[in-house]
């Protein structure tokens, strides 16, 4: 049976624009939760009341976007293409004609060209100018954009498709192109999760059915695990990684990040929005993915939690790692790097895999920041407020979405 390594990593996340600069500032415990007026459409979002997101900046569109479509891709896209040019390099790819047929590229997302969309609607009912609309616009909302475009730079032409899977994308599409290689029908695979979801629509929604935080502050306003945790924070990024076969990829002389040694995509069948409250479902997922990787609880050194920071979520998901880890819950560090970066839907699985493993590689656990008022319930060992000095060799990532959809991950760090 064919062995998956991850051979390169990419970042585009509010708390940076690298994988380096990403990591070191999640492990410092760095915020990048700022306001987000910018999304708010001014006296169109003036009732909206959450006021801050996990905002990309920075970000230089002219790299990867053509002179000629400046300002005309969903920024989703932009820091996909960007992720994965940090990632193919960082694995020093150099396909033939004949490896590239066999390289393909997955992208997960929540909400396809969600930034683009809400410009349309400006656009269509504000202005009365839909007949303005570009051409090109139709495009920005598919799914398959991402992973078209990075294609098309790179010239792969394997498999390519986006997959939509709500919180659960990012991860669900690291799943299903190690699943992929794994079978022998690719060599390579570009996998990840691209978001662009702040916007009134979700915010105005999602506030309404109480999942988003209702503040204008910044500090803590994304508080994992603690007692007074509030709802989640909408953010936005790109996380991507370069998947071989391991045999191969060594072969080349590739540096190893890590190896996907198993995994889960799973479904609760319980409620919509709301997970089995006694974490059963979500214990299953964890369970599947260990046996498919053929780890045992005892050998999961770190927990890299989905730890959304709403009331209900952040408790089934504790009371899923004691069903699924038993004792040895309460000596695996568990990190919620949401409370820095905020909850970037479709990505979000994907941005966290890429930390928590770089900063494993670097021999550091990544914080929960912002827990500083205990719940009596959520007792398990967060690594509260500071990042940790640490030996950790096995991950487990956990990634839980609406509609019921999970999706966990086993990694070895390389």
């Amino acid at each position: 049976m064919r062995r998956v390594a991850i051979t390169g990593t990419g970042l585009v996340t509010p708390v940076g624009n690298t994988v380096p600069e990403s990591v070191s500032n999640a492990y410092g415990a760095r915020s990048g939760i700022r306001p987000c007026d910018r999304y708010l459409w001014g006296e169109f979002g003036e009732g909206i009341a959450c006021r801050v997101a996990g905002v990309v900046d920075g970000v230089d569109e002219s790299r990867v976007v053509p002179e000629a479509h400046k300002g005309t891709y969903d920024p989703a896209v932009v820091w996909a293409l960007t992720a994965a040019d940090e990632a193919i390099a960082g694995a020093s790819l150099d396909l033939d004609q004949h490896a590239r047929e066999r390289a393909g590229v997955v992208i997960g997302t929540a909400g396809p060209g969600c930034h683009s969309y809400h410009r349309a609607l400006h656009t269509a009912f504000v202005e009365r100018a839909a007949h303005r609309l570009p051409g090109f616009l139709s495009l920005q909302m598919s799914g398959n954009l991402p992973p078209s475009l990075i294609a098309l730079r790179h010239r792969l032409y394997g498999p390519n498709f986006g997959i939509v899977n709500a919180c659960a994308a990012g991860a669900t599409a690291l799943a299903t192109a190690a699943e992929m290689i794994r079978a022998g029908s690719v060599d390579v695979m570009i996998a990840g999760g691209a978001e662009s979801c702040i916007g009134l629509t979700l915010l105005g929604s999602m506030g309404n059915v109480g999942a988003v935080n209702p503040t204008a502050d910044p500090h803590r306003a994304s508080r994992p695990f603690s007692a007074d945790r509030s709802g989640l924070i909408m953010a936005e990024g790109a996380g991507i990684v370069v998947l071989e076969d391991l045999e191969s990829a060594s072969a080349r002389g590739a540096v190893i990040h890590g190896e996907i040694l198993g995994w889960s995509r799973t479904n609760d069948a319980h409620h919509v929005y709301n997970p089995e409250p006694s974490g059963a479902a979500w214990a299953r997922a964890i369970e599947v993915a260990l046996r498919a990787a053929d780890v045992t609880a005892d050998e999961i050194d770190v927990v890299s939690a989905h730890a959304a920071s709403t009331p209900l979520g952040d408790l089934v998901e504790t009371r899923a790692i004691k069903r699924a880890l038993g004792p040895r819950a309460y000596d695996v560090p568990v990190s919620a790097t949401k409370s820095m970066h905020g909850h970037a839907y479709g990505a979000a699985g994907a941005i966290e895999t890429i930390l928590a493993l770089e900063a494993m590689r670097q021999r550091k656990v990544l914080p929960t920041a912002h827990l500083t008022v205990p719940d009596p319930e959520c007792d398990l060992d967060y690594v509260a407020n500071r990042g940790r000095v640490g030996e950790c060799e096995i991950l487990l990532k956990n990634s839980f979405g609406f509609g019921g959809t999970n999706a966990c991950l086993v990694i070895r760090r390389g």
